[in-house]
């Protein structure tokens, strides 16, 4: 009895030893990976900054050709995103959803330089500030991008109408989306161009970028506030269905994260001579300030929510596999689009005295 009893002991250690070794090794292999994957992350991240901040510090036709690229990009992942191995869509589709993506995003500039041209055409120069009063749909372009997919789901078997609702809905929010960073990064010429372009020493596009900072301050430092606060005191799960790692501590901690650093951007700027947008984001209208950056961390968050149910309908991680490490453009920019939406209504109702008629 005392054998088989030494015997079964050393099989039980045997198979203990044999698990813990199992168990480091599946844990250094996920160390490795895990330390490679943040290597990624910050290289694509790094060459992203790179590229961006210049664009966004120069603005004018530089800034277009950035917004032009992510949102060519961006609509080849939302057409991929219903795709399957049994399920390929028509080149045709893929062609006019570029084009409706890229007309609805910059039909408003050019509407507005076309009527300046008929108006004068003797003193006339193309400009991508004229008359940007506030994102612009056009009901035309809408019809037709309703008419074309609803269309197509007749009389395509593989494109269903679930499919046309979705490449509706998704073509509107992203391009609007697009639309109105635009107009944050060029509102100040719309009502104040001439006090902008005289207090920056003639780089045009100096102060005007100080309101898409303030927005991109805001929406990052949300998510890294949420991130680490939620990693160290997160015990409420906020919304486990759509994002089973989101905290309500998390969510808290990156409002309050987002709401200080934005509120000391916009008295900072103001103190230094250069407020964001003169007569309605500086100190003496410190309640625009504050609204707005109660906003940015709630519909950053809403925004998060709302792509990242779209992923979990279609099961995919990511939208595309664009930015390596980091996914696609899409999943870098859900919390921005939604954001630079709702910045921009309200920015534009500040602007006319919070009249939404004007």
């Amino acid at each position: 009895m005392k054998s088989d009893h030494t015997k079964e002991d050393k099989k039980l250690e045997s198979e203990e030893v044999l698990t813990n070794a199992k168990r480091e090794h599946y844990m250094n292999t996920l160390n490795v990976d895990a330390k490679a994957s943040m290597k990624n992350r910050i290289i694509i991240g790094a060459i992203l900054m790179l590229v961006t901040i210049p664009c966004l510090v120069f603005g004018n036709y530089i800034f277009a050709l950035l917004i032009l690229v992510a949102s060519i990009i961006s609509c080849h992942e939302i057409i991929n995103t219903p795709q399957s191995l049994e399920k390929r869509f028509n080149i045709i589709l893929y062609v006019f959803a570029y084009i409706m993506m890229v007309s609805l995003i910059f039909w408003i500039i050019f509407k507005n330089n076309i009527f300046a041209l008929v108006e004068n055409p003797n003193d006339f120069s193309f400009d991508l500030t004229r008359d940007f009063e506030g994102p612009r749909i056009s009901l035309t372009a809408f019809f037709i991008c309703c008419a074309f997919f609803f269309f197509a789901a007749l009389l395509d078997k593989k494109f269903t109408m679930n499919d046309a609702f979705y490449f509706i809905g998704m073509l509107l929010i992203v391009s609007v989306g697009f639309q109105s960073i635009l107009y944050l990064r060029y509102v100040p010429f719309s009502y104040s161009g001439q006090l902008v372009a005289e207090s920056t020493n003639g780089f045009r596009y100096g102060q005007s970028m100080l309101i898409i900072f303030f927005m991109l301050l805001g929406t990052c430092l949300n998510d890294v506030g949420a991130y680490f606060i939620g990693v160290l005191f997160g015990k409420h799960k906020m919304c486990p269905r759509i994002s089973p790692k989101k905290t309500w501590e998390g969510f808290f901690g990156g409002v309050i994260v987002s709401i200080l650093s934005t509120i000391i951007f916009g008295v900072v700027t103001d103190a230094c001579g250069v407020p964001m947008l003169p007569g309605v984001l500086d100190t003496e209208h410190w309640y625009n300030i504050l609204i707005l950056s109660i906003l940015i961390p709630i519909f950053g968050v809403f925004g998060d929510l709302i792509f990242s149910q779209i992923k979990r309908n279609y099961n995919i991680k990511d939208f595309g596999k664009a930015l390596k490490s980091h996914g696609g453009v899409l999943d870098r920019l859900d919390s921005i689009l939604i954001v630079s939406i709702a910045m921009s209504l309200v920015i534009e109702m500040m602007a006319n005295g919070w009249s939404i008629f004007k």
